[in-house]
This record gives structure tokens, sequence and C-alpha cells, in this order.
């Protein structure tokens, strides 16, 4: 969960996966989240990708590629 300005909240369900290590996961998380925010601006967009990034991470045995995030991402892209 997000809170933005305004007191907007943006809310998703973390995709899942198989946790194989969370070293760099939290990095990966913020990496991802001003990806999002530079790529448009949008929270929205820089919290989903963030969530995917660390999710991505997690579920890889080092820091994840960006096929693996992007493939996460179009997982959550209802959200």
């Amino acid at each position: 969960m997000l809170f933005g300005e305004g007191g907007i909240a943006y809310e998703a369900a973390a995709p899942t996966g198989t946790v194989l290590g969370t070293v760099g996961a939290g990095d990966s998380m913020v990496a991802g989240f001003l990806a999002g925010l530079l790529k448009g601006g949008d929270y929205r967009e820089a919290f989903l990708t963030g969530l995917c990034a660390g999710s991505a991470s997690a579920f890889s045995d080092g820091l994840a590629t960006m096929e693996e995030v992007v493939r996460l991402r179009q997982e959550v892209a209802g959200c």
C-alpha cells in the first residue's frame, strides 16, 4: 500500500512466486518505484513497478532482470 499526495491510497496484492532470497529486494523496490515515477510521474505506475521489481528480485537468486520485472508487471496490469 502506498499513500500518495492528497491522501490517495494505492493498493495491490503482491505477485505470487517462490521466494529464493530477499537480499536486494528492498533496493529493487525503491529502484522500480523511482523508474516508474520518472517514466511518467504517475504514483500508481511507480507503486506497481516498485512492487514488481522487489518481488522479482525476491523470486531470483540475485537481482532481477528487466525481463522478470516486466513479466510480473504484466501479471498485475489489472490492479
